[in-house]
């Protein structure tokens, strides 16, 4: 324990926490302005859809170029150093993608914008694991994302005033990255360096089932619904206009219940909370097709199950705070980063597929077979019993 608390900030957690908190909010609006902003610049050129989304999937598929890298470069340098050369990585890229907008070059740029934004994740999720106090975990965790999820929504708000036209959203962005750049060069003397010794990556999923599987959820019904949901409710004969606010107020819903979850994670047994967000979600995903057609019941339905829909992330980081210490600690990080895109790709890959070969009903199929394997996760791990360091 001494050792992997090796060189703890000199300065209160909080301002750790908040300096975390603000880089990482920033990071998601960039994220949120961006990824829509480059596809409608390629739109605009008349670059078809399938280009448009390879193009897009570079960014994801480098978290897996650099996730075994992240864990020696927290262990040796601190996260606020790597976060800080992340971002002003992602400044640079993202002029060099305004200058030269040619869907070839974007490729690798878009592949280096995805090596930056997976070292800027999974050492910012690392330090505030690392700084969250353990009586308040849960809490920490579910502010720390609100505020990162109302960051990737402005992201879009802001798009919509500068326009997709110019220099104006890239530079409005490239602003605010910078802005958090110098806040974490404040911070570079009290960063925590998280010591210690690795094994691989991979065998923090089976230290961690619950935690990394939770993510895996949170990822692909995310993805799901996002992807899907616009066209699946259509089929049920719900106005488009209608369908996009309901994915409004699921994201509305995962942020407002986040703090709720994060106040029972430090009362209750973790994963007694993963087992019924998983019900939820199940149960909620079975009666997707009589809620959405509802004008009324389906927007009180999607507040809750957005609520559900988020919870998973917010366990997910409370348990890994609870189970892991230094080095572990950003080498699960990583490894939550992998479970992420595995199930953002994953999941809308197989589910649009199921969608082209079984129609409409194969959308809550989807999701209900992510839940229910989440739930039988959750109830291995809980019949096996808590790992020390946690609260099952």
């Amino acid at each position: 324990m001494a050792d992997s608390l090796a060189a703890t900030a000199q300065e209160p957690r909080w301002r750790q926490l908040v300096i975390a908190t603000v880089a990482l909010a920033v990071a998601s609006f960039g994220h949120g302005l961006t990824m829509p902003l480059l596809s409608l610049v390629l739109d605009h050129q008349g670059v078809d859809e399938t280009l448009i989304g390879l193009n897009a999937g570079t960014y994801f598929i480098a978290v897996f170029a650099v996730a075994p890298l992240a864990t020696r470069l927290l262990r040796a340098r601190g996260p606020a150093l790597l976060m800080l050369n992340s971002i002003l990585a992602t400044a640079v890229l993202l002029a060099l993608l305004r200058a030269f907008p040619d869907v070839w070059l974007w490729f690798p740029l878009r592949f280096a914008l995805g090596i930056a934004a997976s070292f800027l994740w999974i050492a910012g999720e690392a330090w505030v694991n690392h700084s969250a106090t353990e009586t308040h975990r849960g809490r920490i965790i579910a502010i720390f994302g609100i505020v990162v999820s109302a960051g990737f929504a402005l992201g879009p708000l802001i798009l919509s005033m500068t326009g997709t036209e110019g220099w104006a959203p890239f530079l409005v962005t490239i602003a605010l990255l910078l802005v958090a750049a110098a806040v974490l060069a404040g911070a570079l003397g009290s960063s925590p360096k998280l010591r210690g010794k690795t094994g691989p990556l991979a065998r923090y999923v089976l230290l961690a089932p619950v935690a990394m599987f939770g993510y895996f959820v949170f990822a692909a019904g995310d993805a799901m619904l996002l992807t899907f949901l616009p066209i699946y409710a259509a089929g049920l004969g719900v106005a488009q206009v209608d369908a996009i606010r309901l994915l409004t107020v699921l994201a509305i819903g995962s942020m407002a219940l986040q703090y709720p979850v994060g106040w029972l994670a430090d009362r209750v047994s973790n994963y007694a909370i993963a087992a019924a967000m998983g019900a939820i979600l199940l149960a909620g995903s079975a009666v997707l097709p009589w809620a959405l057609p509802l004008p009324a019941i389906s927007v009180v339905f999607m507040f809750f199950y957005g609520g559900a829909l988020g919870a998973p992330y917010t366990i997910s980081l409370v348990l890994l705070g609870r189970r892991f210490r230094g080095a572990d600690l950003s080498a699960a990080s990583a490894m939550l980063a992998v479970m992420f895109c595995l199930g953002s790709f994953i999941w809308p890959s197989a589910g649009g597929a199921a969608l082209d070969r079984f129609g409409g009903d194969a959308m809550p199929v989807s999701l209900i077979v992510a839940y229910v394997a989440f739930l039988a996760v959750v109830a291995a791990a809980w019949l096996r019993g808590a790992p020390r360091g946690t609260r099952a």
